[in-house]
C-alpha cells in the first residue's frame, strides 16, 4: 500500500560510513546563524557526519525529496497514506532563543544541528523505515534537548553523555519525550565510534537516570472504560444509523460523482461565468435532492464532501468498536483485500485484514481482526464509498488499485482522513448524537472497577454527555469481552496485538467488576458461567483422578499434591460442593493445571505460564509428558531462531523461556 519510501541506505549513508575517516565532507554554516556567514570574518566550518547532498527520502514518484544538508526534511514517505501529506522534521535553530550560550562557541549552534541530524538519520537505520509519528516524536524529543544544551554552552552530545545535566534537562521533559530520549541515547551508544563522540557513553547509567529524572505517566491516565449502560447506548446508536446510511448512499454517492464531473469534466477554455452556468444545468437534479439532506446555500461540493466525511466517521467508529483496533490502524485499512471470509468448524468468521505500526519498531507490519456480522456490514457500506471517490478521481480499474485506503479523503483515494479533522468532527458531531448524558450511577460503576480516580479531570461528570474517545472501544470491548466468560485472555491478546502484562493491565484490570452485556438470557455463556464450578470438578476427576499420566514433583506438583489431601477423604458430593461454594477450583493448563481460587498474579496474556514455573507456584499442576513434549518443542525453536536469527530478541526470549524448564523439570524431579 505504501507508495513511498526512504532512500536507499546503499547510495547514501553506507558510503559515508565507509568513507568519514578518509575524508568528510564540511558544512558552511548559514546567515543569522553564530559563526556564519555575516558573523564573523572568519566561517567557521563544522564536519559533516553524511553527506550534504545525500538524499534522505524519497516523493511519490521516487524523485529526491529532501537531502541529508537541507534544514528541514519532508517524512512524507514514511506516512501511511502512501505519502499524500507532507510532514516536516525540522532541526534545531538559534533564531527563537533569547538567551546566549554560556560558553564563547561561535559554531556551537551548527555542531547541535549536525549532531542533531547524525543521530536522528542513524535512528532511522540510514534508510530503514520507522513510523512517520514515531520519528517526529524524535525529533521534538532532541530539539528540546538541544535547546538545553546551547543554553548551556554544550554540544548535543556532551549532554547526552553527561549523568548530572542529562538529569536536569530530562526533569524537563514529558513522559513521551523521555522514553523517545531513552531510544536515542540507544542510537548514539551502537554507533558512538562512528560518531567518534570522544566521551565514554555509559548506557546504562545514562538510560537510568532519564527514568528516575522524567516524569512518570501520571497514574490513573488509563483510558477509562465506558460504563455499560453508555456503552450500549453508543453502540446502539451508531448501529441504529446503519440502516438510514444504507438508504441514502446511492443518493449521496451518485451526488458526488455528477458533482465533481460537472467540474473535473467541464469543456475547456470556459470563462468562470460560462463555468458557473454550466455547473448549474448540470446539477438541477442534485441540489433538489441534497436539498432533502440539508443543504440550502453555500458550496454545495463542501456540503456533499461533508456528508460523505460523516458518514465514513460512523463506519469507521463501528470497525473500530466492533474490531478493537486502534484509530491510526483503522485510517489506513485498504480498500482491495480488507475483507476475507474463514471457515472454523461450521460457521463463517469475517476476518478484517490491515496494517499495524506497534510492537515492530514503529515499521509497519500485516496484521488482522476478527469482527462481528455488524463490523462486516459497516466494512462493506465504507468500501462502496471508498470505491465510488477511486472511480471518479482516478482513472483506471479500481479493482486493481493496492493503494486506495478505505477510509480515504474525498479528495484523494490513497490520502487518509486527517486526524485532526476526524477529532473534531467526533466531538461536534457524534458525541452530542450517540453519547448518553451521564448519571451518578454511571461514576458510581466507574468507581467500583477503578476507585480512587478523579474522573472529573477527564471532563467525565453527571450532567455532561460521555466524552468518547476512540481508544475507550478499545478497552472497553477487552474488558466486556473476557467478562462474559466467554473470551480468554490469550484471544484477546491475538486480537489486540499485545505482549506485555502492562498492557494486560492496561485493558482488562477491573473486568471481574465490570457488568456482563450479554442479555440474551438463552445464550450460551450464561449456561456456560453457571457450570463453572461442574466443569472445574469435571476437569479436576478427569486430569488427577482418572489420568493415565505419570505425575512429577508431589504428584504432579505442589498444587496437585494440596488438592489431593484435600479431597482424598471426601465423597463426590462433598467434594463437589467445595467447588461450587468456590472453595476448591482447578483449571487445565498447557503444563497440567490451576487449582487458585483466587486471581492468577501470573501474566494472563501468556498461554504458557512461565512466571509460574520460574517461582515454582504453590497452585501448580505439571504433567511429566506435557512438559517433556514442551522441552522439545521449545528446543527446536531456539535451535531454528540460532541459525537464522543468532542474537536476535526473539532468539534470547526463547532461549530464556528454554532454560525456565529445563530448570523447572529439574526442580520437580528433585522433589520426587
Amino acid at each position: 500500500m505504501q507508495r513511498s519510501n526512504l532512500a536507499t541506505p546503499a547510495t547514501t549513508s553506507s558510503n559515508a560510513l565507509q568513507a568519514r575517516e578518509a575524508d568528510q565532507g564540511r558544512t558552511r554554516l548559514p546567515e543569522g546563524v553564530p559563526g556564519g556567514s555575516g558573523g564573523t570574518p572568519e566561517t567557521p566550518l563544522v564536519e559533516s557526519y553524511f553527506d550534504p547532498q545525500a538524499v534522505v527520502t524519497l516523493d511519490p514518484d521516487g524523485e529526491p525529496l529532501s537531502h541529508y544538508g537541507d534544514r528541514r526534511w519532508d517524512l512524507r514517505s514514511m506516512s501511511t497514506d502512501g505519502g499524500q501529506t507532507p510532514h516536516f522534521l525540522s532541526f534545531f535553530e538559534t533564531q527563537a532563543l533569547s538567551v546566549p550560550p554560556k560558553i564563547g562557541r561561535p559554531d556551537l549552534a551548527a555542531l547541535i544541528r549536525e549532531q542533531q541530524k547524525a543521530l536522528l538519520w542513524l535512528h532511522m537505520d540510514a534508510g530503514r523505515q520507522r513510523a512517520q509519528k514515531t520519528m517526529l516524536q524524535a525529533g521534538r524529543a532532541l530539539n528540546r534537548l538541544a535547546r538545553g544544551a546551547y543554553r548551556r554552552g554544550i554540544s548535543l552530545f556532551e549532554l547526552f553523555c553527561d549523568p548530572q545535566v542529562l538529569g536536569e534537562e530530562s526533569a524537563e521533559l514529558n513522559s513521551g519525550y523521555a522514553k523517545t530520549a531513552r531510544a536515542l541515547l540507544r542510537t548514539l551508544w551502537r554507533h558512538r565510534d562512528f560518531l567518534k563522540i570522544g566521551l565514554e557513553v555509559r548506557l546504562k547509567q545514562l538510560v537510568e537516570v532519564i527514568k528516575q529524572s522524567a516524569p512518570e505517566d501520571a497514574e490513573g491516565s488509563q483510558t477509562p472504560i465506558i460504563p455499560s449502560r453508555i456503552y450500549c447506548a453508543i453502540l446502539a446508536g451508531l448501529l441504529g444509523g446503519l440502516d438510514e446510511i444504507e438508504r441514502g448512499l446511492d443518493t449521496l454517492l451518485d451526488a458526488y460523482r455528477r458533482e465533481r464531473s460537472s467540474t473535473l469534466n467541464a469543456p475547456k477554455g470556459l470563462t468562470e461565468n460560462q463555468l458557473n452556468k454550466h455547473r448549474d444545468k448540470q446539477l438541477r437534479e442534485v441540489r433538489e435532492a441534497m436539498r432533502a439532506r440539508g443543504w440550502s446555500e453555500g458550496s454545495l461540493h463542501n456540503f456533499v464532501a461533508g456528508e460523505i466525511i460523516g458518514i465514513q466517521l460512523r463506519l469507521m467508529n463501528l470497525v473500530i468498536a466492533f474490531t478493537g483496533m486502534r484509530v491510526a490502524e483503522a485510517q489506513i485499512l485498504p480498500l482491495k483485500g480488507v475483507l476475507e471470509e474463514v471457515e472454523h468448524r461450521g460457521s463463517v468468521h469475517h476476518v478484517v485484514n490491515g496494517y499495524s505500526h506497534k510492537l515492530n519498531g514503529g515499521r509497519k507490519k500485516p496484521a488482522s481482526w476478527v469482527t462481528s456480522r455488524d463490523g462486516h456490514r459497516a466494512i462493506l457500506l465504507a468500501q462502496r464509498v471508498a470505491t465510488a471517490i477511486l472511480e471518479v478521481l482516478i482513472d483506471g480499474d479500481p479493482a486493481i488499485d493496492d493503494a486506495a485506503l478505505l477510509f480515504c479523503s474525498t479528495a484523494n483515494p490513497y490520502r487518509k482522513q486527517s486526524t485532526s479533522n476526524i477529532y473534531t468532527r467526533l466531538h461536534d458531531e457524534l458525541i452530542p448524537d450517540i453519547c448518553a448524558v451521564i448519571t451518578q450511577a454511571d461514576i458510581d460503576e466507574l468507581n467500583a472497577m477503578e476507585l480512587e480516580r478523579n474522573w472529573l479531570r477527564e471532563g467525565i461528570e453527571v450532567g455532561k454527555p460521555w466524552p468518547l474517545t476512540f481508544h475507550q472501544y478499545r478497552r472497553s470491548l477487552s474488558v466486556y469481552a473476557h467478562r462474559s466468560g466467554m473470551v480468554s485472555l490469550p484471544a484477546l491478546k491475538g486480537q489486540l496485538q499485545h505482549i506485555t502484562d502492562e498492557m494486560r493491565a492496561y485493558y482488562s484490570d477491573g473486568f471481574c467488576r465490570a457488568v456482563n452485556l450479554v442479555f440474551d438470557k438463552e445464550h450460551f455463556s450464561h449456561e456456560w458461567n453457571a457450570a463453572k464450578s461442574e466443569s472445574s470438578f469435571l476437569a479436576y476427576s478427569l486430569a488427577l483422578l482418572f489420568s493415565d499420566e505419570d505425575l512429577i514433583g508431589e504428584i504432579g506438583g505442589r498444587g496437585a499434591a494440596r488438592l489431593h489431601q484435600t479431597v482424598s477423604s471426601r465423597p463426590k458430593e462433598e467434594t463437589l460442593k467445595l467447588f461450587r461454594d468456590g472453595k476448591l477450583a482447578y483449571r487445565e493448563t498447557v503444563l497440567g493445571g490451576c487449582i487458585a481460587v483466587e486471581d492468577c498474579n501470573h501474566t494472563p496474556l501468556e498461554p504458557i505460564p512461565w512466571d509460574c514455573l520460574e517461582k515454582d507456584c504453590a497452585n501448580a499442576v505439571v504433567f511429566e509428558k506435557r512438559l517433556g513434549l514442551l522441552i522439545r518443542t521449545q528446543e527446536t525453536v531456539v535451535a531454528t531462531l540460532a541459525s537464522t536469527e543468532a542474537g536476535s530478541v526473539e532468539h534470547r526470549l526463547e532461549a530464556d523461556h528454554l532454560q525456565v524448564l529445563l530448570k523447572a523439570r529439574k526442580h520437580l524431579m528433585e522433589a520426587v
